[in-house]
């Protein structure tokens, strides 16, 4: 599945933390389809396997890893060390409109991130910066979640939230340059991009072991973005369902 991921946390994508407990291994089957930003797009849904582990203070799974730096499961303040990927590159064979253009890569990013407990609501932001040498900027992330618990039956989980791309990330998956123009793409320099989004989380418990989950988010695009001469749309939006076994 090669899309670019516009979110820097897991709030609004797979993550089934809500129902993991310290020691949870997790491993399911999801399907996710997507409206990409770029023209043309092809692959617009996938089947993926699911793959976590939750620990005390460490987390590995389908957004990266964490490392819990200040903070326990009591704190309402708890800041990571996080290491995950925010842009999944692209090459020629995604788009008739990316033929002739070189191929972006997928990034590797570390940095910060932290959450703020406020009752039944979290607080998170996020600063990545790339350490891989695809797009070499960084991805900053701010978020509001608010934790719905309907007993045993379920817990949903609403946030909205606003992301910055920086100019070198903007420009590397958006930008379009002097020499991969032609008569239907024009060259594109492509700033710092501002996005808002909003999405929900829905875990249902089948049993002691099994578990639903559905993941939903939509989000606004800058001009920054839209305006590149390789997108078509102003908005990016991606729909998730999977089931996981704990253990």
């Amino acid at each position: 599945m090669k899309n670019v991921l516009l979110t820097a946390t897991a709030i609004a994508l797979i993550s089934n933390g809500m129902l993991a407990q310290a020691g949870d291994v997790s491993l399911g089957l999801g399907a996710v389809t997507f409206e990409s930003p770029y023209k043309d797009f092809k692959d617009d849904n996938a089947a993926f396997l699911i793959a976590e582990y939750q620990g005390e203070d460490f987390s590995i799974g389908t957004e990266g890893l964490n490392y819990r730096i200040i903070g326990d499961d009591e704190s309402p303040i708890n800041l990571y060390a996080t290491l995950t990927s925010t842009g999944s590159g692209f090459d020629s064979g995604d788009s008739t409109f990316f033929t002739g253009m070189a191929e972006r890569d997928t990034s590797i990013d570390l940095g910060l991130s932290i959450s703020y407990q406020l009752g039944n609501g979290t607080l998170n932001a996020a600063w990545l910066h790339d350490i891989s040498g695809s797009h070499k900027g960084f991805v900053a992330d701010f978020s509001y979640s608010h934790l719905l618990s309907f007993g045993d039956y379920a817990e949903f989980s609403p946030a909205v939230g606003i992301n910055y791309l920086s100019k070198d990330y903007s420009d590397y998956y958006f930008g379009v340059r002097n020499n991969e123009a032609t008569a239907n793409r024009a060259a594109y320099k492509a700033d710092a991009a501002v996005n808002p989004y909003i999405g929900y989380e829905l875990l249902v418990p089948l049993d002691e072991n099994w578990q639903l989950i559905h993941t939903a988010n939509y989000t606004w695009l800058s001009s920054e973005i839209k305006d590149s001469s390789i997108v078509n749309r102003d908005n990016t939006w991606m729909m998730m369902l999977g089931v996981t076994y704990s253990f």
